[in-house]
């Protein structure tokens, strides 16, 4: 339960992390929808008032060429009195070569259109592809102060053009009318809207419907002069700047832009700024929750399944340990532990169990008052299975040798019983043998077991350098239960008095250091060429500490098992 509280405080502060984290991200987003939108909003306007001014001027330059029909020469007063009912300010025939054939201005009568960069650009209506051509505002030749548009329409074939010119004061009078039916209902996103006012008076000429009988001024709706920011256009680009203002009562994003003497503002209220941060966020926040919820979801599950596997694997080792704990009760109370007291021999023996218990085992009894016999196995296999079988197999073998006398023949019964009921399909090595203590004949056989070592000269009266440990190399025979109806031959070696037969397992000679390297038969004899005498004792712990200064610590990987038998009639003294 804990741990389910710490993930879910964890997932939780996560979230908490992850959450501030849109929200900063949905705030940019919205100012940036905000932006756009405002950038949006006067761009179109300039497109759309110069596309209505463009459209007007097209017409009227469209009724004069109607009008004349071709470029020719008329009076001043002619064209005075048409520039006049067509509510403009400068009217122009222009012949195919560029000449100005007829004007309403006197001053520009036998003026040629080429001579100035400006009225050149409109010769592109001679060539016969192009009807109209239009320029901005820029500054009138004939009056420094005044401002004049002028747009092009050619004749019939490019047979001369009408040029008709607007002045901005003439425009800013017919302004209101046109931004009227522009802006009455033109909305700015969901909510927003445009203000239009005249720069000099401050008096609203469009507002929104909605608002329409709230004001009549700018200063009416709330606007502060002195916290706008002038919107400025250069050709294409644009640069902008949006600034906060309280109109009608409500916290709005505002930009605006000066066009013909008159304030154009695009106002998007607040509220539909924190709508978009709200959907936003509120989208996200939903998302993080399901993907953080799934998340926790899945880390618990994990959790709880790694528990339970770490609840079975605990259960598995507790029974794993009580199975090797009655393994080795087994394998101990199976060994013998009552060394014989007989002047004519002397013997040891020591079995150190590995972690996982084997199935080594050794043994020792007398077949007669003459002979005793002993032995040395190692099962295959580990745990429970292998200390249950070489309970059967030790059984086996000691009533072999009791009923047969040779360990020979023992090998041969005892393999046949152990194959006749072998359902675990294991199996074992063993080397046998029998001391006759009349004579110090050594009768064994071999099945498939690691060859002992004959030590001789380690009396106390011999020289040390004259001391031999050597092993019984003879040929082994096949390990016990793997096929019936094998024969093991008997062999036979003669110990002196002082002699010792010292009998082992693999886990002495296959005993591991850090590096992986084994302890192996050479270091075994060196190791019992050192020991202070052949005493069964002393030659068991020689072994057993050589082998430990080897391991270093190393986990022990199989058993340890040795035997030591030392012939001794005939010693003087004994």
């Amino acid at each position: 339960m804990k741990r389910r509280w710490i993930l879910a405080t964890a997932t939780f502060s996560l979230y908490v992390v992850l959450l501030a984290i849109v929200w900063i991200v949905g705030t940019r987003q919205a100012v940036r929808k905000t932006e756009n939108l405002l950038d949006y909003a006067i761009t179109d306007f300039r497109d759309t008032i110069n596309g209505a001014i463009d459209t007007m001027l097209g017409y009227a330059a469209n009724a004069a060429v109607r009008y004349f029909g071709k470029a020719e020469p008329h009076s001043v007063e002619e064209m005075t009195e048409l520039v006049h009912r067509l509510d403009m300010d400068e009217l122009n025939l222009v012949d195919r070569i560029g000449n100005i054939v007829a004007t309403s201005d006197p001053a520009s009568v036998g003026k040629t259109m080429t001579a100035k960069r400006d009225s050149a650009d409109f010769m592109v209506l001679t060539n016969g592809t192009q009807n109209t051509y239009s320029q901005p505002f820029r500054a009138s030749v004939y009056d420094a102060n005044a401002r004049r548009k002028y747009l092009g329409f050619a004749f019939p074939g490019g047979d001369g053009f009408v040029q008709i010119g607007l002045d901005e004061k003439h425009l800013v009078a017919m302004l209101p009318t046109m931004l009227l039916y522009i802006f009455d209902e033109w909305l700015l996103g969901e909510k927003g809207f445009f203000l239009c006012a005249d720069v000099q008076t401050g008096k609203l000429i469009s507002n929104p419907s909605r608002h329409r009988d709230m004001a009549k001024t700018l200063a009416e709706t709330g606007y502060r002069e002195e916290e706008a920011k002038q919107y400025e256009f250069s050709g294409n680009d644009f640069n902008g700047v949006t600034f906060v203002q309280h109109l009608f009562g409500e916290m709005c994003y505002c930009r605006n832009y000066v066009f013909a003497g008159h304030l154009i503002i695009a106002a998007l209220p607040a509220r539909e700024f924190y709508d978009t941060r709200m959907v936003f966020v509120s989208v996200f926040a939903v998302l993080l929750f399901v993907v953080l919820f799934a998340f926790g979801w899945f880390i618990d599950r994990i959790q709880r399944d790694a528990d339970r596997l770490k609840a079975f694997y605990e259960a598995e080792e507790e029974s794993l340990a009580k199975e090797l704990a009655i393994a080795k009760n087994i394998q101990a109370s199976a060994l013998p532990t009552d060394l014989p007291d007989n002047p004519r021999f002397r013997l040891c023996a020591a079995m150190t169990p590995a972690r996982e218990v084997g199935g080594d085992f050794y043994d020792f009894f007398p077949l007669d008052e003459n002979r005793v016999a002993f032995l040395v196995a190692d099962v295959s296999g580990k745990g429970i299975t292998a200390a249950l079988y070489m309970m059967t197999a030790k059984t086996l073998i000691k009533n072999a040798l009791l009923s047969s006398q040779n360990p020979a023949a023992a090998l041969v019964q005892a393999n046949s019983e152990l194959c006749r009921n072998n359902t675990a399909n294991m199996f074992l090595t063993a080397w046998v043998g029998v001391l006759d203590l009349t004579s110090g004949t050594v009768s064994f056989a071999n099945a498939g077991h690691n060859p002992p070592v004959l030590l001789n000269g380690f009396s106390p009266e011999t020289d040390p350098a004259s001391r031999k440990a050597s092993y019984l190399n003879e040929k082994s025979g096949c390990v016990l239960a793997i096929m019936d109806d094998i024969p093991y031959k008997e062999r036979h070696v003669r110990l002196l008095p002082g002699d010792t037969l010292f009998l082992y397992t693999d886990g002495v000679t296959e005993a591991m250091d850090s590096k992986g390297g084994l302890f192996g038969e050479d270091r075994l004899r060196e190791a019992l060429l050192v020991a202070p005498s052949a005493i069964p004792s002393a030659v068991c712990n020689v072994v057993r500490m050589a082998v430990s200064a080897f391991a270093a610590g190393e986990p022990q990987a199989d058993d340890i098992t040795f035997l030591a038998i030392e012939y001794r009639a005939g010693i003087v003294g004994e």
